[in-house]
């Protein structure tokens, strides 16, 4: 008898197969990231009604054949519709480049606890919001912090010092090096970005102002993680110029304000003033979730005790080296 799962999925994408068939991938709650076949999915649209398009999220039933090296698509419905993703060109592509992080840097088969409603999550919030280079800056961090590799930023990955005033960042060590750890000739930068790093990614997206970073601190920030990324994952994201080019042509990143959030005001342990220019000033939030529509995104007002809150359930930090 082929084995059946009922799980809910996310469409990261699909493609025609043949006459008749396409080839769906998809993130599923109970499978992580599956490939499967959906017969006549062309010629009748009865059994998939405008269900097998990006960003769809479905109650699928899937099948394993035997002697298959694919799974088959037999029925798939709407579970939620996400509304809004393809309003602004800057949210459809902070959405495809989300939904290519899922699909490349994730297993086929490989399920990881939560992954399903942190994407989920991601999907709503960033429906009702404006996505800014922050905004995807910190979807990164969050997502590669979910799939194991969050980078050390609050400690010296070499000694355990805790990081004050100007660090180092080392991608091939794994986080932030300590002024006495520090290679020579090390570019520095204030402990206080990467403590705002590490709070982003325990902080909800849609209160990423609250963080207190200028243009300034985002630009070198977002080095520092473009090159963890590629040291770590060792890929191209196809997505990932179309989704700069998009970010970039903004007359400004999203929600700034000429006037200082209190974090930015204040100066690093070191004394040194904060860089001056126009800093992400916190956004006006959404209107509420209707109710069970709540976002399941990392830290996204959830009930006390809820084994999604990251105060609830520590994260390992990156390992070591050596």
């Amino acid at each position: 008898m082929p084995r059946e799962y009922r799980t809910r999925a996310l469409v990261l994408r699909s493609s025609d197969w043949g006459e008749s068939d396409r080839i769906v991938h998809l993130y599923t709650e109970e499978l992580g990231r599956v490939s499967a076949i959906a017969k006549g999915a062309l010629r009748s649209r009865r059994r998939f009604p405008g269900v097998l398009e990006l960003f769809s999220l479905l109650d699928a039933r899937l099948v394993d054949p035997p002697r298959s090296s694919m799974l088959r698509l037999e029925a798939a419905r709407l579970s939620r519709p996400i509304e809004g993703l393809t309003d602004s060109l800057a949210r459809f592509a902070v959405g495809c480049h989300f939904l290519e992080l899922l699909d490349r840097i994730t297993g086929e088969g490989e399920a990881h606890p939560g992954m399903f409603p942190f994407a989920r999550g991601v999907l709503e919030v960033l429906s009702r919001e404006e996505p800014d280079r922050l905004f995807a800056l910190l979807l990164l961090a969050k997502t590669l912090a979910r799939l194991g590799y969050r980078p050390q930023l609050s400690a010296c990955v070499e000694c355990g010092a805790p990081l004050r005033g100007r660090v180092g960042f080392a991608p091939a060590q794994g986080g932030g090096l300590c002024p006495r750890c520090a290679p020579e000739g090390t570019a520095l930068l204030s402990a206080r970005v990467l403590d705002a790093l590490e709070r982003g990614i325990r902080t909800p997206l849609s209160r990423r102002g609250e963080l207190g970073l200028s243009r300034q601190d985002v630009d070198r920030v977002e080095r520092e993680m473009l090159g963890f990324f590629r040291f770590h994952i060792g890929i191209e994201l196809r997505s990932a110029e179309f989704l700069r080019g998009i970010l970039a042509s903004r007359q400004l990143d999203g929600p700034l304000g000429r006037g200082d959030t209190p974090r930015a005001r204040a100066k690093d342990a070191s004394g040194d003033p904060e860089p001056d220019g126009l800093r992400y000033s916190a956004p006006a939030r959404p209107p509420a979730p209707e109710p069970g529509q709540e976002a399941v995104e990392l830290g996204e007002s959830q009930a006390p005790g809820d084994p999604e809150c990251p105060e609830d359930r520590p994260q390992t930090p990156f390992p070591r080296s050596g």
